[in-house]
């Protein structure tokens, strides 16, 4: 099993509310995350009197923007330990048009990866070679698709017997057409990919 995965370390999440409510403003739209990131930045970076504050909102990076208002931010550990401070004499400024409300640490959001099979089933990448040429609009032939699978999947060399093999397989199970009109004479629930 693959080791687990830091997706937030050394995170800060400041809960922020507006000022005003967004319509309030002639119906202007919701600021993002990276805007709001922004403003906080350069609201604290102009604090030329507080030169450890400026220089730590200066190395800020934006770490995500979720829904009520939660940025995170992501900085050194000296850095973010100068916001801490600053947040706790209220000398942290908010981005223009909002108010922090709270300010707190992140725990680190851990991942475990989740591992893949080393093999594809062939029926998987038959039908999406296919599907990739259709919509390339490459007319699909046993050789041109043969092309078209050493060319995305060099490291196999039996390509060649494997479609000969499944080839009429696919079209006895009725998955490919032969041709567009045919295509929609199969009563199916999804598009159906055809070839010569």
């Amino acid at each position: 099993m693959a080791r687990p995965v830091q997706l937030a370390p050394s995170s800060l999440a400041l809960v922020l509310s507006r000022l005003e409510a967004p319509g309030a403003v002639g119906g202007a739209e919701e600021p993002g995350g990276r805007a709001v990131f922004r403003a906080f930045r350069r609201a604290n970076a102009r604090c030329f009197w507080n030169s450890r504050l400026a220089r730590a909102a200066s190395r800020l990076a934006f770490q995500g923007w979720l829904r009520r208002g939660v940025l995170l931010v992501h900085a050194p550990p000296a850095s973010l330990q100068v916001l801490r401070d600053a947040w706790c004499r209220r000398a942290l400024r908010p981005p223009r048009g909002f108010r922090i409300r709270a300010v707190g640490d992140v725990f680190p959001v851990q991942m475990n990866p989740i591992t893949q099979s080393q093999f594809i089933p062939l029926g998987e990448v038959l039908c999406c070679a296919i599907s990739d040429m259709n919509a390339t609009q490459i007319v699909v032939t046993q050789e041109s698709l043969l092309e078209h699978l050493m060319k995305h999947y060099p490291g196999h060399r039996a390509w060649h017997p494997i479609i000969q093999s499944f080839w009429m397989d696919l079209k006895e199970d009725r998955i490919f057409c032969r041709t567009l009109k045919a295509q929609r004479a199969v009563k199916h629930s999804h598009p159906i990919p055809y070839c010569n």
